[in-house]
């Protein structure tokens, strides 16, 4: 039970210190800013006029609408989110654009207020990137060719596992610590992990055939090379050439890109060939041994 109890304070630590970050402060205060406005005295008297139908401080029918429709997106969209991450930032995009109509239907001019305040939490308080432990490796589009031609000359099998992103994509964001994760795991010899961003390299993106425009749907690409050649992208294609929305989770990628066979073989591999060089210097050192003899 203590041990219990003890875990539970370290989860609510953790929880309150990422809550502090200034990223998610700035949104959670975004993102509830109508509601507290409307509902919390003196604010809400000076803010927003009254109306005869309706008490003071009080939300109205279609406020009350608006606000149950973000609480059913949000669910809707996040139903299959990987990480809590994802979660939040699914849930920061639809609470603001929730506020921004509640906002414009009192005064347009608090719209616009709420957009500036947006943009500046935005400047200032940019996502924090991942800054924790990982094997990956990070691909110019010079460099990726080069390792992609030496792989196609193996007389083994060599695997690479590619992300492919963008700096401004929330899915990418959210993607950072589940391939670092994937990549500490199973990172061996001969299956790496390497990153590429196509919002510095647009030339690569046409190449690779991944759309990147603000709408698409293939933002993060996962690649997966055999000796140089693409065996398989997540997310893929149906049979009309619609891309199939696929959720990153580590165990739906480790299973997909089949990880766990690819680690186990090229451990085994590494274990042969130390057996092989071993055996070869327990040879050498015999022969050398019966020269001296002789």
């Amino acid at each position: 039970m203590a041990a219990y109890m003890q875990s539970a304070r370290e989860n609510v630590r953790e929880a309150l210190k990422h809550i502090f970050i200034p990223y998610n402060l700035s949104n959670i205060l975004l993102g509830a800013s109508f509601l507290v406005l409307k509902t919390v005295p003196p604010i809400c008297t000076w803010l927003f006029p009254a109306r005869d139908d309706l008490g003071p401080c009080s939300l109205d029918y279609r406020e009350q609408e608006i606000l149950m429709f973000l609480v059913l997106a949000v669910f809707a969209k996040t139903r299959r989110a990987s990480s809590m991450h994802q979660y939040a930032s699914t849930a920061y995009l639809f609470s603001k654009a929730a506020n921004f109509i509640l906002f414009m239907r009192v005064d347009p001019r608090f719209g616009a207020i709420f957009v500036i305040l947006c943009l500046v939490a935005f400047l200032i308080f940019p996502k924090p990137a991942y800054s924790g432990e990982d094997t990956i490796k990070f691909y110019s589009p010079d460099n990726l060719e080069e390792a992609l031609a030496l792989a196609k000359g193996k007389r083994y099998a060599t695997y690479l596992l590619m992300e492919y992103y963008t700096a401004w994509s929330p899915d990418c964001q959210s993607l950072a610590p589940v391939f670092a994760d994937i990549s500490n795991r199973f990172n061996t010899k001969n299956l790496q992990f390497g990153k590429l961003d196509l919002g510095r390299h647009p030339a690569t993106a046409n190449k690779y055939r991944i759309d990147t425009s603000g709408m698409t749907r293939e933002l993060p690409t996962l690649i997966l090379y055999e000796n140089g050649r693409e065996k398989m992208r997540r997310p893929g294609y149906d049979v009309h050439g619609k891309v199939v929305k696929y959720t990153f989770t580590a165990d739906n990628i480790a299973r997909d890109f089949d990880l766990r066979d690819i680690y186990d073989r090229s451990k085994a591999k590494v274990k042969e060939a130390k057996v092989e060089t071993a055996k070869e210097g327990v040879e050498e050192v015999m022969d050398t041994s019966k020269d001296k003899t002789e």
